[in-house]
């Protein structure tokens, strides 16, 4: 079974576009709210996925690979490129 985990805020478009792919996808998700916490999100996604710079939320990890923002799981889709991520 495919799970996803997405880092979110509350006022955040791309976030609920991100968990309307993911619903329509059928794709299992938790949500973790980090409007108060958006810094150590940063630090901790930043550490296991060796990433810099991360800005933005939504932040999609897919079956504990890093998909990135909403952008990122929409391209991936659009281009059926989604098979890398899901099991």
């Amino acid at each position: 079974m495919n799970k996803a985990q997405i880092y979110t805020m509350a006022s955040c478009p791309y976030c609920q576009k991100a968990k309307k792919l993911l619903k329509a996808l059928n794709i299992e998700f938790s949500e973790i709210d980090v409007t108060n916490s958006f810094v150590e999100m940063q630090k901790t996604l930043g550490e296991k996925f060796s990433l810099k710079d991360i800005s933005t939320v939504p932040q999609i990890i897919l079956n504990d690979k890093y998909v990135g923002g909403y952008d990122d799981l929409e391209g991936y889709y659009k281009k059926n490129n989604l098979a890398d991520y899901l099991q």
